[in-house]
């Protein structure tokens, strides 16, 4: 029996996590035609699960990527029709807006990078007219959605951010002296490379183990340390693997926008998962829900400088957390996943 289709617009080229999530679980019950833009395609994990993998290759602040970007997703759009669209993050539904106004009844908006979160003027205005465009709206937690302009709470759903369980036993491989960071994701000054930086230069104890999309040359430095090991994107499992060998994960974010205070990182629940604590600074609103949980340390501020205090406190209390195992099957991506086929109309099977 054929699937009904489902075009997938996204400006990533299918290595990112949650989108290698939803496509999976998109998948079971669509055809999905997939749009994307990177600079290679060979962390294309979702590629796949798709019918069809549309990627240009370059970077998406090019203008002339970005032109046949738009010349793609017109060839995909105009030609066949869609019995869903998924539009990752507002600036997306903005560009195609003169062509997705008309299919608006369905379009699901999955909002994780808000731009109206990071912008310092707020354009209520513009935010209002792409609110008001999709069927659905996806956020990835309960204060994400109380964010939004509250005539739209209506149509909103939370779909958590949540990972795969993980039900791999691996110790932890340093010794009591010493301490193994694992720093992944998107990494840059502002996610805590200076802070990586700094300990390194102070302490032989650290090692960090590095996986992910390098965004500064800070960022690149460290990622050339003899103490750090850069080991590229991984797909979630091997991420996983990584993080429950290691003291502790990064999880940082410069409080310098909403969009980073009201940050849900999904290494948060990584680390339940992993059974391997992490480091968030308390600006993060979801600093509270570590801390309720006991699941890391937490810092005082993400520009504290006592770096030698620092080190010692990680040091001191990287065997001290303990994770309640209920816990484990609660914070899950199968535990949500039907939430997004319901924002699509399916239900699991």
């Amino acid at each position: 029996m054929t699937k009904p289709r489902l075009l997938y617009i996204s400006i990533n080229d299918g290595s990112d996590t949650r989108i290698n999530k939803e496509v999976k679980t998109l998948s079971s019950q669509f055809d999905i035609i997939y749009i994307g833009i990177g600079k290679s395609t060979e962390q294309s994990f979702v590629k796949e699960y798709c019918r069809q993998f549309l990627v240009v290759k370059g970077h998406h602040k090019s203008p002339f990527v970005f032109l046949k970007y738009y010349l793609l997703f017109l060839r995909a759009f105009l030609f066949r029709p869609y019995q869903s669209i998924h539009v990752i993050n507002e600036n997306l539904l903005l560009i195609f807006f003169p062509f997705l106004w008309w299919s608006r009844k369905k379009i699901v908006l999955d909002v994780f990078d808000s731009i109206f979160l990071r912008a310092k003027n707020k354009n209520t205005w513009l935010a209002s007219l792409c609110y008001k465009t999709p069927k659905v709206i996806i956020v990835t937690d309960d204060n994400r959605k109380q964010l939004l302009p509250t005539p739209f709470h209506g149509k909103t759903v939370v779909v958590e951010n949540y990972p795969y369980r993980f039900r791999e036993e691996v110790k932890k491989i340093s010794n009591s002296d010493e301490l193994l960071v694992f720093y992944n994701g998107s990494m840059s000054k502002v996610r805590g490379t200076e802070l990586l930086l700094q300990l390194l230069r102070l302490d032989s104890a650290l090692k960090v183990k590095m996986a992910g999309w390098v965004y500064d040359e800070m960022t690149k430095e460290l990622s050339q340390h003899p103490q750090v090991e850069f080991l590229g994107v991984l797909p979630q499992r091997t991420t996983m693997q990584v993080a429950s060998q290691c003291d502790y994960i990064l999880s940082l974010y410069e409080p310098i926008n909403e969009n980073n205070i009201n940050a849900s990182p999904n290494k948060i629940y990584d680390a339940i998962q992993a059974g391997t604590p992490v480091i968030i600074n308390q600006e993060v609103k979801i600093s509270s829900f570590v801390k309720d949980h006991n699941l890391g340390y937490i810092m005082s501020s993400f520009y504290d400088s006592d770096y030698k205090q620092i080190m010692n406190d990680w040091l001191r209390l990287k065997k001290s957390y303990v994770f309640d195992t209920q816990l484990l099957e609660k914070f899950t991506w199968e535990a949500v996943e039907d939430k997004l086929l319901k924002a699509h109309h399916f239900r699991m099977k």
